[in-house]
């Protein structure tokens, strides 16, 4: 027995020694070119091929930019329903407040016709019109949760926000499925907002910024036959922030809690700042910060082709009397600020435009402007129309239709660049609306989120609710 297992032992040596002799070669070689060539041990020069290895593996396992159009992800068997949000029942938290306590309102208490009376609470009749405007919506929410768990998965720290807003905008514009040829039927619906810090709005990247990150506010929509998806989030590597943020995220859902047909805005913004106010940010070095409301931000109706549609929630009672109607769109949109006074001011350079109708400028106003104004309306009516732009995107339009403009600084406008001064041009003539970035005190921060909802006839639907929030 004892000869057998030796002969055994010695059958697996040779049968091993073949293979260990043919590795041993290159081993000893590169074992020496790594002493005296690159002055390092065999084992770290190994080691640095298998981290590279590593590395260039788990590179391949990150997500990629989605490519499918959104009606791609409806269930075979779902016939013309698109995939749903969120979907709440009304409840009595829609309607009044009085005195801490909730009760439902009476008729007697509206102000206003009998018609009008009626029409806040009456239902909506759910014709093929308003079957396409869902499917639109549900369509373009989708379109929404895909691009921005792309971008929460990719975004890392030390990113350039070019690289934020150019990896949102080109998801979005392939999985909306634009086509230049019509701009208009499926696009962006207003600018990639990315503000940070202290500023809460109205910011994006104009041509040669270059930042990056600390507590930034992505928000952006897509619109499909007119109708506006509009949600945004907060994000940072820093979980200092993670107070603020969870404290706006669960304002937001007061919000869209007490949001229904009959619900008045003023009493919405009271129950809004009350759930945002209640919480502290509590910092390192051992200070409490108040988090505040940030009282001239506000979410808003929504309209076909017009992503301020006139009514508004504040983040407070204001004393209105503005009511939820049956079948409207609304952003339930919510700021907060630490470490400020819940206060926005315009600052710095304007990175938002909006054309409020498209009625042609009078003759004076024409008159008064340059050959490249003039040229550069009729790309934004085209292209644009009443939806919100940037010059970013004006550059890319006139370079996409060759659209051919002076390249040289007409002197009419801020004395920058000629797209500036034809801009400013179009701005100070009162045919192109300037929206500059809202900022708080420097040095603060703010957060924000927000979710697009749909009030039916049978509850209310929570359009961009994603796992995410």
């Amino acid at each position: 027995t004892l000869e057998l297992a030796m002969e055994a032992v010695q059958m697996i040596l040779s049968a091993l020694t073949t293979p260990l002799m043919v590795l041993s070669v290159p081993l000893v070689l590169l074992g020496l070119f790594a002493h005296f060539a690159a002055g390092v041990s065999l084992h770290y020069m190994l080691r640095c091929f298998y981290l590279e290895f590593l590395l260039r593996w788990k590179a391949s396992k990150l997500p990629d930019p989605p490519a499918k159009k959104a009606d791609r992800y409806v269930p075979p068997n779902a016939g013309e329903e698109k995939l749903h949000g969120e979907e709440l029942a009304y409840s009595v938290e829609s309607r009044f407040l009085k005195g801490g306590l909730m009760a439902m309102p009476l008729l007697s208490s509206f102000g206003g016709s009998r018609r009008q009376k009626e029409s806040a609470v009456e239902g909506v009749e759910e014709d093929e019109a308003w079957t396409h405007k869902v499917n639109c919506l549900r369509e373009g929410a989708e379109v929404h949760r895909q691009v921005r768990q792309y971008v929460q998965q990719k975004v890392r720290p030390g990113k350039e926000l070019r690289q934020i807003v150019e990896m949102v905008e080109n998801a979005s514009s392939t999985l909306v499925g634009f086509d230049a040829k019509n701009p208009l039927r499926r696009s962006f619906a207003f600018p990639t907002g990315l503000s940070l810090n202290e500023c809460a709005a109205h910011d994006t990247v104009n041509p040669g910024d270059e930042a990056r990150c600390d507590l930034a506010k992505l928000d952006f929509g897509v619109q499909i036959d007119g109708h506006i998806l509009d949600c945004a989030f907060s994000f940072t590597f820093c979980d200092l922030h993670d107070e603020l943020m969870q404290a706006v995220k669960e304002a937001t859902n007061a919000g869209i809690r007490f949001a229904g047909p009959d619900a008045l805005l003023n009493e919405m913004g009271a129950a809004i700042q009350e759930v945002m106010e209640s919480a502290e940010v509590h910092r390192p070095d051992g200070k409490v910060l108040p988090i505040y409301s940030i009282k001239n931000l506000t979410g808003h109706s929504i309209a076909p082709y017009k992503i301020h549609a006139g009514k508004s929630i504040p983040s407070c009672n204001t004393g209105g009397s503005a009511r939820m109607k049956c079948g409207e769109l609304w952003a339930i949109e919510t700021f907060g600020s630490a470490g400020g006074i819940g206060y926005v001011v315009n600052s710095g350079p304007s990175s938002h435009f909006m054309r409020g109708s498209l009625d042609p400028p009078r003759n004076f106003q024409l008159n008064a402007l340059s050959s490249n104004a003039k040229t550069m309306l009729e790309l934004i009516d085209k292209r644009f129309g009443t939806l919100a732009f940037c010059p970013r995107w004006v550059l890319q339009e006139a370079t996409r239709s060759k659209t051919k403009f002076s390249k040289v600084s007409t002197g009419r406008g801020s004395g920058g660049s000629w797209w500036e001064d034809s801009l400013h041009e179009l701005c100070n003539m009162g045919i192109v609306t300037p929206y500059p970035p809202l900022s708080d005190l420097p040095g603060c921060h703010t957060a924000q989120y927000e979710h697009t909802i749909l009030l039916r006839g049978s509850g209310k639907e929570v359009l961009t609710r994603g796992s995410d929030y």
